[in-house]
């Protein structure tokens, strides 16, 4: 088995890292599906207020791709469908009626697998409501099933701060992992890659068979999905590549398996400003409020996600259908007696101008403050070093603030994604938005075709 040593990046040692220990919630009252995941790709719904569902139950469908649904969480009501902007579907809340009862899909049994056509595959997948777990490269969307892609990644590590452990996450689901392996092979005439940790122990990787295991080691972004396409298969252009997230590769198999649409989701719950820190197995949407079981605080910010790649979700919203982690962290604001005239011994700094250099790395206490206003850009290799993607960063920004799209492509922009840069904004010195930039560019290209 092959292991890359990713050498560039940095891990942050945040405070708040989640124990080992998962914690099965009671069922929520109501859940909230999120749409912001889908943009800019436009749904019309297939159902309205106060219509009763069903675990599994197609809720809209993409008005591009007949066929491609989001599908219910829970069985229950609709309660409201939240629209924002020009009608744009923002959310769509559930009331849970407790019973979780499913739309009952076709079974095979797992020696069948294998011998299934790529089109009943991608039926099942479509009508289970699973396929939207499915992105691709470029662009990081929901596949299109009408492509064949040249390969797929499994992405089973995660190196963000304070990231979800995937031993605890794929613990139990042996077998619905493995279905869902076979499941993927099916869809591509190349090879399934499955991507993870060189010391991982979940018997669901090491385990694994029909696939191509690649172990990664490093600091962060040894586990970005972008990361590992890079080093095993790169996207040029006119390729395309798919990838999925572990938990929902164990989703796919449990529909060919049982015929049913698994709602559920482990989460770990991490941060300095939320006291119980653990794993816990919720459903699909779940509110913030519901998994963290505390009280709302207003100094804290709430995050669906890591603090580099997360969204801002608020305690009255949810996590992100392919978030597995929630982070709560102080909020900034706040300003500092003499700012940077003060030696700044307990601070965090990738670079050593400060005198916390001095001492040993430990868990630190970061907050949501910039420190500091927006700057000119200038020439640095600070970007390259944060980024485990062969591309020149500060020319593809340059060329990305000229329009000149050839040069993007030429620079690599297909391979990237806003996560793969999400290190080189937190340290960037003149306190720019590198990803944000950088899906300017990819929003860029996919218009102009």
């Amino acid at each position: 088995m092959p292991t890359v040593r990713i050498l560039k990046g940095r891990n942050i040692p945040l405070k708040g890292r989640a124990s080992a220990e998962l914690k099965a919630l009671p069922l929520p009252s109501e859940c909230i599906f999120p749409f912001h995941d889908f943009a800019p790709r436009q749904f019309r719904l297939l159902i309205k207020e106060g219509d009763r569902v069903l675990v599994g139950s197609p809720i809209a469908e993409d008005r591009e791709h007949p066929g491609l649904v989001l599908v219910s969480p829970v069985s229950g009501t609709v309660k409201l469908v939240n629209r924002g902007d020009k009608r744009a579907l923002l959310s769509i809340t559930f009331s849970a009626d407790g019973q979780q009862a499913p739309v009952q899909h076709q079974k095979f049994s797992p020696e069948s697998l294998s011998g299934l056509s790529r089109e009943a595959v991608i039926e099942q997948l479509l009508k289970g409501g699973v396929w939207p777990f499915l992105r691709q490269r470029p662009f990081s969307r929901t596949a299109d099933p009408m492509n064949t892609p040249k390969s797929i990644f499994v992405r089973a590590m995660n190196t963000d701060p304070l990231a979800p452990d995937l031993d605890v996450v794929l613990n139990g689901v042996e077998r619905e992992f493995q279905a869902g392996l076979d499941v993927l092979k099916r869809l591509t005439p190349g090879h399934v890659y499955l991507c993870f940790d060189a010391r991982a122990q979940a018997k669901a990787l090491t385990g694994a068979v029909n696939v191509q295991p690649v172990a990664f080691s490093g600091p962060h972004p040894a586990g970005n999905v972008g990361t590992h396409i890079h080093h095993c298969d790169p996207v040029g252009k006119g390729d395309v590549v798919w990838f999925i997230e572990a938990q929902d590769v164990a989703r796919a198999g449990r529909l060919f398996l049982d015929g049913v649409f698994d709602p559920s989701k482990v989460v770990a719950v991490t941060g300095e400003g939320v006291a119980s820190r653990h794993h816990v197995r919720t459903l699909l949407g779940a509110p913030l409020a519901h998994i963290l079981g505390e009280k709302k605080n207003d100094t804290l910010r709430y995050i669906s996600g890591s603090v580099l790649s997360g969204r801002d979700a608020g305690y009255d919203g949810a996590v992100g259908l392919y978030d597995a982690q929630v982070t709560v962290i102080p909020a900034g604001g706040t300003r500092k007696l003499f700012g940077w005239l003060m030696p700044m011994f307990k601070d965090y700094s990738f670079s050593r101008t400060v005198a916390s250099a001095l001492t040993p790395q430990r868990d630190v206490s970061l907050d949501t403050a910039v420190h500091g206003g927006l700057r000119a850009v200038v020439v640095n290799d600070l970007y390259d070093e944060l980024n485990a993607i062969d591309v020149m960063t500060y020319f593809l920004i340059k060329a990305i603030y000229g329009h000149q799209i050839e040069e993007m492509i030429r620079l690599g922009i297909l391979e990237c994604a806003p996560e793969d840069f999400a290190l080189a904004t937190f340290a960037c010195p003149s306190k720019i938005d590198v990803g944000g930039i950088i899906q300017r560019g990819l929003d860029m290209i996919e218009k102009e075709g």
